[in-house]
């Protein structure tokens, strides 16, 4: 504040320097020198003849006026100040026409010169005058309550008083002779009333102040009223010297300061000023006029009774605007009373509001001394753990906490005493009065440094049932919901830490023979059912401190530690011949085979190399005939080159038209609606036949023909799209859906690629849904961005297989998805026990909470589709509605959908959805 104040100073002072040497101040300066000491050296004797001493009067208030017009001009200026700085100009012209009369008043007529003033002139002075009054009057002032006004026109009535009492006694009675020397009353008229109104000018700019005038040019321009209000209180004094005249004097030195004032706003009041925050509540202008009439009243006393009457009149009138003041201050003080009695009945009710809430809230408020102990506890602990407050007081907090999280809760308390005012959060186990435990969370703050508290003061909750919870959708995430086997995530973690445990590891990759024919022709119910026996038979086949995982649809791994090559040979063995025996399931009496994959682990060797060698053994396994384990060897990575091979046949397939894409109805529930068809493409190779994506899109990501094979599918899915559009009409698909892989989203200008197609086909982007994986967004980078991108081209979004990648519920938050696609493996639970069908319902609320819209994948049976309906699904695709479809037999279904609802559209059943 100091700062800023002097800062402002110092450019006050820079900008009065400034304005002294401008030309107009400058000739000022010398006519108010000049007639100085023209009136100094003239009061003795009469030095040349009076025109002298009058040229520079109205000379000086004329080149003040042109000053004030310069302001005026300032188009830097608020409008409000400009406006002001106009009508002064405006008075200080007028006034230089009376000075003018004036002159001419005292150097003609008979006797001249005198001091004699026709009532023209004075005329000339009161409208002078009275513009610049309604100039100061008219300036905006701060906002004030009416209790405040009242005080400042209380205040200003004392000082108008008193200064009035001093003009009317020290002109009318000080010097009786001024009346007779100029022959009428209208003198003492013009000295009393430009007195009233010069004190109202000077009350106005000394009380109230105004945000709008610079401060050091409001400063400057009270001195030139004052010193214009000193002139005519000094006339009496050369009343005896006709060829003298006190405003020969102060009018120059009035003029020169309404200059200087002028210089100032010009140069530093670019803008509206702020009112500086006052020294003190009060002001002493109103004291100050009450000392000086009573000092008026000590000199009246002197003299005749006349003269005391009108004193006397005076102060009495005086003390009974002072009285008021005290009074109303008196109203203040007491309605601030009221107001402070209030205020504390409101904080008494706060403190009961306050207390109530802390006796009858669930959590647990406490407060720790430095040494621990507690010193407050709310009655709530009674309600959660069952124990009374006056066994807790005084006692350490580690009394009541378990022995294991004893040690985290110390070094949290040890952390908060060290930093007064930070907050930390830990969970931990406390005792129940039933013996039992409760997890409990603690939030607590260092409030050592507050006087009121003087302790740690902790919020505590219980959090059993949440963490309950927790456990289970951990649990959840890292096991599989039909086997109820670890998944992918946890074994591969399990191997991770049995790899750098060090001792012998094993690793069994299993894989089941001819599944797909089982869900095929008997149908997921039944392929469930096998997939759960398999697993029961693996956990008997496992040893204590193996690991047995489901790794997603018929593959299964068992992780074998501290094992000999020997001993996991005789253990895999026994698990083929434990799968080997038929699984009755329904009545089907089913042989389970499988291809496992064996692989040793290596010094130095990470889960991800040992599940790559074991998945090499197993392919091998496949292709030695299956249903047995082979051990994997250094040359089995030659079936790289024909992954290479492959690639290079998939590059000519894009080329010569050897793919071909299929569509995949998405449905309403329950109408079984098409709304919307996702493309997937085949490969018809000359030599391979059908070769299955699954064997394909893994050597494209590999090789990068991902990108070109990509950019293809999405052409043509847009191409087949549009023209279903022109033939169909409405009946048409609201969306076509198009897979994108990790390496097209990370590829430079890919957002650009999707606008070029769809520029080039005419496919609006609505009309397009880019379905992307967990794994290719995870971790941002260009992946994200790219979704941003064609987020911003209006084409849609979907998380595809979405729960069985990172699943992370903030991945939500940071990719701009439309459509979640909830993966297989959860819808085949939805039908079973309710914590098989949690995770589906879980996704199912989120995409309702998020506004996003869910797809179940993989439909099977028409008890899921039921399912999936109740718990929330409005969109779900599968074997149930329809398998993958041709162009040609999407157009028969469209077409016959279509003449279905020309002839009764509110009858038609969509057959092969229905079925």
């Amino acid at each position: 504040m100091r700062i800023g104040q002097r800062g402002r100073a110092m450019l006050s002072y820079a900008a009065l320097i400034r304005t002294l040497t401008e030309p107009v101040t400058a000739v000022l300066a010398v006519l108010a020198v000049f007639s100085t000491a023209w009136f100094a050296l003239s009061f003795a004797r009469p030095l040349a003849p009076p025109i002298v001493a009058w040229v520079p009067v109205p000379l000086s208030f004329g080149l003040a006026a042109l000053a004030a017009e310069r302001v005026a001009r300032t188009a830097a200026l608020a409008a409000p100040t400009r406006l002001f700085w106009r009508r002064l100009a405006v008075a200080l012209g007028v006034m230089t026409l009376a000075l003018i009369s004036n002159g001419h008043d005292a150097l003609s007529g008979p006797g001249a010169p005198h001091q004699q003033v026709e009532p023209l002139t004075i005329l000339m002075y009161l409208a002078g005058l009275m513009v610049a009054l309604w100039a100061l009057l008219r300036l905006p002032g701060a906002p004030r309550s009416r209790k405040v006004r009242l005080t400042l026109g209380l205040d200003s009535g004392v000082v108008m008083l008193a200064g009035g009492l001093f003009v009317g006694y020290f002109t009318v009675y000080g010097s009786p002779e001024a009346l007779s020397a100029t022959g009428s009353a209208w003198w003492a008229l013009t000295v009393i009333t430009l007195g009233f109104l010069t004190i109202l000018a000077v009350v106005k700019l000394a009380l109230s102040g105004n945000g709008t005038l610079d401060r050091g040019a409001l400063s400057v321009l009270g001195l030139a009223a004052l010193a214009g209000a000193l002139g005519g209180a000094l006339m009496p004094v050369i009343q005896s010297k006709p060829y003298l005249h006190v405003g020969h004097v102060s009018v120059p030195a009035a003029a020169f300061l309404a200059a200087v004032s002028a210089g100032l706003q010009r140069r530093t009041g670019t803008a509206q000023v702020p009112l500086p925050r006052p020294r003190r509540p009060f002001s002493l202008l109103p004291y100050a006029a009450i000392v000086a009439t009573d000092a008026l009243l000590l000199f009246a006393t002197r003299s005749a009774s006349s003269q005391i009457r009108l004193v006397v009149i005076g102060t009495i009138a005086l003390t009974a605007l002072v009285v008021m003041r005290q009074i109303a201050a008196f109203y203040d003080n007491a309605n601030l009373l009221a107001r402070l009695d209030a205020s504390m009945l409101e904080v008494s009710r706060h403190e009961q509001r306050f207390r109530s809430l802390v006796q009858n809230s669930s959590d647990v408020i406490t407060i720790n001394d430095v040494d621990g102990k507690y010193v407050y506890i709310s009655p709530s602990v009674e309600a959660i753990l069952g124990i009374s407050v006056r066994q807790w007081l005084g006692r350490p907090v580690h009394d009541f906490v378990h022995p294991d999280d004893r040690d985290a809760l110390m070094e949290m308390s040890h952390r908060l005493r060290e930093r007064p005012g930070v907050t930390a959060t830990c969970q931990v186990r406390m005792r129940h009065a039933d013996g039992g435990w409760r997890w409990a969370e603690v939030v607590s703050t260092n409030r050592m440094d507050d006087p009121t508290v003087r302790g740690i003061v902790s919020n505590t909750r219980d959090i059993t049932e949440t963490k309950r919870f927790q456990d289970e959708l951990a649990h959840q995430a890292t096991h599989d919901a039909l086997t109820l086997l670890a998944n992918r995530t946890l074994f591969t973690e399990q191997a991770s830490g049995a790899l750098s445990a060090g001792g012998g590891v094993s690793l069994a990759l299993i894989d089941l023979d001819d599944f797909k024919t089982i869900n095929d022709r008997l149908g997921h119910a039944v392929g469930d059912a096998v997939l759960v026996a398999v697993a029961g038979r693996l956990r008997k086949c496992a040893r204590p401190g193996d690991s047995v995982a489901r790794l997603g649809g018929d593959e299964f791994a068992v992780l074998l530690r501290d094992v000999t090559p020997k001993q996991a040979d005789r253990i895999v063995e026994q698990i083929i011949t434990v799968l080997g025996a038929p699984v009755n399931v329904e009545g089907h009496d089913l042989l389970v085979q499988a291809s496992i994959g064996l692989v040793d682990g290596e010094p130095g060797m990470g889960s991800s190399e040992l599940l790559r060698r074991a998945d090499v053994a197993m392919y091998a396994a496949k292709e030695q005939g299956r249903s047995r384990c082979v051990r994997y060897a250094a040359e089995m990575d030659l079936r790289a080159i024909e992954y290479a091979q492959l690639g290079a046949e998939l590059r000519r397939a894009v080329d010569s038209g050897e793919l071909f894409l299929m569509y995949q109805p998405v449905v309403t529930l329950p109408a079984g609606e098409v709304s919307a068809v996702e493309a997937l493409v085949r490969w018809q190779h000359p030599e391979r036949g059908l070769v299955s994506p699954a064997e394909f899109v893994p050597v494209a990501e590999r090789n990068g023909t991902i990108v070109q094979l990509g950019a293809w599918v999405l052409r043509e899915a847009c191409r087949q799209m549009v023209e279903w559009r022109q033939t169909y009409g409405d009946a048409a698909p609201s969306r076509v859906g198009v897979n994108v892989s990790a390496r097209q989203l990370r590829e430079p200008g890919f957002a650009q690629t999707v606008a070029d197609v769809l520029h080039e086909t005419g496919l609006g982007p609505g009309d397009l849904l880019v379905e992307i994986t967990e794994t290719a967004v995870f971790d941002g980078g260009p992946a994200l961005e790219a979704v941003h991108a064609l987020r911003e081209l209006g084409v849609s979004v979907a998380l595809d297989d979405f729960g069985t990648g990172h699943s992370s519920l903030g991945l939500l938050r940071t990719c701009p998805v439309d459509v979640l696609k909830v993966d297989k493996s959860f819808v085949d639970g939805v039908t079973g026990t309710v914590e098989q069908a949690a995770i589906a319902t879980s996704l199912a609320h989120i995409a309702q909470a998020l506004r996003l819209r869910a797809v179940a994948e993989g439909v099977e049976t028409a008890a899921q589709a039921k399912r999936l309906y109740q718990l929330g699904y409005r969109l779900a695709q599968g074997f149930h509605f329809a398998r993958p479809l041709s162009p040609e037999d999407v157009g028969s279904r469209l077409s016959a959908r279509a003449d279905a609802e020309k002839e009764s559209p509110d009858s038609w059943d969509p057959p092969a959805l229905a079925s």
